[in-house]
């Protein structure tokens, strides 16, 4: 049985090992093509904001608020598909020579589930008006932001795709399409948002609402040109034609039911942090100011740990699949120890630098004053979020997504936000602390769920134990 007490106590030497270190050359091969991947998404988003922020204010408001709906939605349709990862490492695992045919039935079934999500989400967006009504934004925001939607929504079809294609190339351990395709994008990202946002080559100017046909339009480029892969790359070619069928509903319910938790696990995490600035945007433009440092330089960071819980992923589905407990085992434990490691440099690093890290964003003495206070909370966070982000892809990788659900749900909104809207606005445990006292509240709630994860995850090996036979897997994964 994992003994977490071990990974916790020694990480550093752990991961020195000749043996581990052979695990971690595996887990980092998968994780930087998908670092870099998360990097580039995030530079569509700056491009976005730096081109609408030269059209006007406005405008850049706009795609703020825009992006602020858009994103929980894109966030939890990535959420569902993303089950199809899991399912294919799995398959592969359990046959190194799995047939052509099973992986394509895999990705033809996912490709089906994509479909109906965008249906779905094609539906619901009839109604996309109702958020926007109810902020009571001025009359040229609330159409700038509207318009911005109206585009976007134009790419939810091959935003879906993309995800299922991209779920099964990581499955099979291959993450580089994702990064080529999507480097791709951000060269396509730039010119677009040039010309529909100014109204450049005899275009109207759009201002955001250019922005969101440009991520339409990008998102169209995406899937083309990851199909297009599929169609040159010797690896992927099999799988390039999928044959029109009926949909295998089993199937797709098996993707469905994998992939809800880690949804609502997302949705969870994502509007406690949006809920979060709304409670504490009351508190005024300094305590907002000094939240939006800490969360922006979070955001920042968390796409490491995230990448690593990603390949954890990917390379946990395939050794559950081969059905080597003491391999897995092995896998899980360096796991954590990459992800403690990375808290504990990022946790210095931000302790030590905090007002570097501040000037970056902003010289206003009373906002550098609360940034400073707050980021040093958040340097405590960096620690339970690496371990929880980490534990939630290992369960992935298992295909045992319900904990992603309870867990991220009591944990951030019963324990994390009930006790920073305690802390931060009102006085029954101190007097009210302000920001501060919210991003206790979500340190509290990230340790709680980092606690839960590994209690939960060791019952769960205690139980797979008794179910895996233990072969011996190849030495070369991928």
């Amino acid at each position: 049985m994992i003994e977490f007490k071990t990974v916790l106590k020694r990480p550093f030497s752990s991961l020195l090992r000749n043996e581990s270190m052979s695990e971690v050359k595996q887990i980092l091969k998968l994780a930087l093509p998908l670092l870099a991947t998360q990097i580039v998404v995030s530079l569509m988003f700056f491009t976005d904001t730096v081109m609408a922020s030269r059209a006007s204010h406005v405008d850049m408001a706009a795609v703020s608020v825009a992006t602020g709906i858009w994103s929980p939605i894109v966030f939890s349709v990535q959420g569902l598909l993303v089950a199809i990862t899991p399912v294919v490492a799995q398959l592969l695992g359990a046959n190194k020579n799995s047939s052509t045919a099973d992986l394509k039935a895999s990705l033809k079934q996912g490709v089906y589930l994509a479909l109906f999500v965008s249906i779905f989400v094609l539906i619901i967006f009839q109604f996309i008006h109702i958020p926007i009504d109810k902020l009571e934004l001025e009359t040229v925001l609330h159409q700038k932001s509207l318009g911005y939607l109206n585009y976007v929504i134009w790419g939810i079809v091959p935003t879906c795709l993309f995800f299922i294609y991209r779920g099964f190339c990581e499955g099979v351990g291959a993450t580089k399409p994702a990064l080529i395709v999507s480097v791709v994008g951000l060269l396509a990202n730039i010119p677009l948002n040039y010309i529909f946002v100014f109204g450049e080559f005899g275009m109207p100017k759009m201002g955001a609402a250019g922005c969101g046909l440009a991520t339409a339009i990008v998102n169209w480029i995406s899937i083309i040109s990851l199909l297009i892969y599929f169609k040159v790359s010797r690896v992927f070619k099999p799988y390039a034609s999928l044959v029109i069928g009926k949909p295998d509903f089993s199937a797709i319910n098996n993707l469905v039911k994998i992939g809800t938790p880690i949804s609502l696990a997302l949705l969870f995490e994502s509007s406690l942090f949006a809920f979060t600035a709304l409670f504490i945007a009351p508190l005024g433009a300094i305590a907002v100011a000094g939240h939006q440092v800490a969360f922006s330089y979070s955001s920042v960071v968390f796409m490491a740990p995230l990448s690593l819980a990603m390949a954890a992923t990917i390379r946990i589905g395939y050794l559950r699949g081969q059905g080597d407990y003491s391999k897995l085992i092995h896998s899980i434990k360096t796991c954590f120890n990459i992800a403690f490691v990375f808290g504990a440099i990022v946790m210095v690093i931000t302790l030590l630098l905090n007002q570097q890290i501040i000037a970056i964003y902003t010289d206003e003495p009373s906002v550098v004053l609360l940034a400073s206070s707050i980021l040093v909370i958040a340097a405590i966070y960096q620690l339970p979020d690496a371990i929880q982000v980490m534990a939630a892809g290992v369960f992935k990788g298992l295909k045992d997504t319900k904990p992603l659900f309870y867990i991220t749900f009591i944990a951030y909104w019963p324990m994390g936000f009930a006790l920073g809207y305690t802390l931060g606005r009102t006085d029954i445990l101190v007097p009210a602390m302000g920001a501060e006292g919210f991003w206790i509240g979500i340190v509290f709630g990230l340790t709680a769920a980092s606690v839960m994860f590994l209690i939960k995850l060791r019952w769960t090996l205690r139980s797979l134990k008794q179910q895996l036979s233990k072969p011996q897997m190849p030495e070369n994964f991928v």
